[in-house]
């Protein structure tokens, strides 16, 4: 008789045992900080970030387009090619004088602009020596590229080749990347205006 405490002790330290340990493992399991981000994933995020503040200041530039173009009527007549023309014109100066104080970058900003150029490399790199001459031999050398300046109406509108496009980040349908000697620009299609530049993406060429 005198023994069953003991035994009655030990089943309730036996029967306990696995609840206990439970309960101490959760606590010390909370107590535990969360894992740092991986190194693969911080590229990512930057990444990221960088594309959803690009895309802020593409809405931006968009939302001030609209307004602009509100004072600018579109050109109903369009089989009148200089009608046309002279709407662009206006478009072109009406957005560059709300824009009198804009600067390489603004758009593409820094970090986009690092981006960018990691893309563009790595698309020159697949390229053969054909196909790298191919992207430019319509374009001259040493053209004068400036921010709030119509595209050069002398130049043929060298668009980015489909594979290079598809890696680029997307722009809104007002929008789109022109290949200028060694330059990537961006350019307002229906003004034929040059929003930003992002100058030497390309190695120098010997012609």
């Amino acid at each position: 008789m005198m023994r069953t405490p003991l035994v009655l002790t030990l089943m309730s330290v036996f029967v306990g045992g696995p609840v206990i340990a439970a309960s101490v493992e959760s606590q010390l399991s909370a107590r535990e900080p969360a894992p740092a981000a991986s190194a693969q994933e911080a590229p990512v995020n930057a990444l990221a970030k960088a594309m959803a503040d690009f895309r802020k200041r593409l809405d931006g530039y968009i939302d001030l387009r609209n307004q602009i173009t509100k004072t600018v009527p579109e050109v109903k007549e369009t089989g009148d090619p200089s009608k046309i023309h002279s709407r662009e014109q206006a478009l072109g100066r009406a957005i560059a004088a709300a824009r009198s104080t804009a600067k390489r970058g603004d758009l593409f900003g820094v970090e986009m602009s690092r981006h960018l150029r990691i893309i563009l490399a790595q698309d020159w790199k697949s390229r053969s020596a054909a196909d790298r001459r191919a992207l430019f031999d319509e374009v001259p050398v040493g053209i004068k590229l400036a921010i709030n300046q119509p595209y050069p109406t002398t130049v043929p509108l060298v668009s980015a080749p489909a594979k290079l496009l598809a890696d680029l980040p997307t722009l809104p349908e007002e929008l789109e990347y022109r290949l200028v000697d060694r330059h990537l620009l961006l350019r307002d299609r229906d003004a034929n205006l040059i929003l930003d530049l992002l100058l030497n993406v390309f190695p120098a060429r010997n012609r």
